[in-house]
C-alpha cells in the first residue's frame, strides 16, 4: 500500500452497496487522490478486512446505517485499531441523536453531504488533526454558539412558565 507520512492517510475501506451514489462518489474521490482502497459490501466484510490491515492510517467510509449495525460496535473496533470512520448520516438526526453522539465519541466523523468527505480526506492527507473535534478550516468552525445562548429568564418567557 502507498505510505504517506506516519500521521497521514495510507488507505481506505469503503463500505456499502456498489450501486449506492455515496459509495460511487467516495470511490471516485479516493481514486482521484491516488489512495488505495478496498470496497466491502457490508459492515461485516469490513470487519474481516479491517482485521487484516496493518496500517493505522486507514479511513473507513460508509453510510451511518451500515456502520452502526450491532449497536455501533464497529466504531469501537475501528477506534481500537486507530482507524478513522466517516459516515454519511443524512436523514432523521433527532431520532438517531444518541446513536450519532455515541459514534462521534469513538472518533467517527458524521457528515451530511457526500462532498463533506473530501474535506476529511484532504485534512488527513495534509496531516491535519483527524479528530471530529479538531479545528477544521470550513464554515462550520466559524459558528459562535455563545451568540445563541439564552438566560433562564428568556427561556421561561419563551416557554410562558
Amino acid at each position: 500500500m502507498k505510505e504517506f507520512r506516519s500521521n497521514n492517510l495510507a488507505n481506505a475501506i469503503v463500505v456499502g452497496d456498489s450501486a449506492d451514489e455515496f459509495v460511487r462518489y467516495t470511490v471516485n474521490l479516493l481514486g482521484g487522490c491516488g489512495i488505495e482502497f478496498v470496497h466491502c459490501e457490508d459492515v461485516y466484510s469490513a470487519v474481516v478486512k479491517s482485521a487484516g490491515e496493518e496500517s493505522k492510517n486507514t479511513l473507513v467510509v460508509g453510510r451511518f446505517e451500515e456502520l452502526n449495525k450491532e449497536q455501533g460496535r464497529f466504531f469501537h473496533k475501528a477506534n481500537e485499531r486507530g482507524f478513522v470512520c466517516c459516515c454519511l448520516a443524512n436523514g432523521d438526526f433527532v431520532r438517531r441523536q444518541k446513536q450519532i453522539l455515541a459514534a462521534i465519541i469513538t472518533g467517527a466523523f458524521i457528515v451530511n453531504e457526500p462532498s463533506d468527505v473530501e474535506g476529511i480526506v484532504t485534512d488527513m492527507l495534509s496531516g491535519e488533526p483527524a479528530c471530529p473535534c479538531g479545528k477544521r478550516k470550513d464554515k462550520k468552525s466559524a459558528f459562535n454558539r455563545d451568540k445563541f445562548l439564552a438566560t433562564e429568564a428568556e427561556l421561561e418567557a419563551l416557554l410562558e412558565v
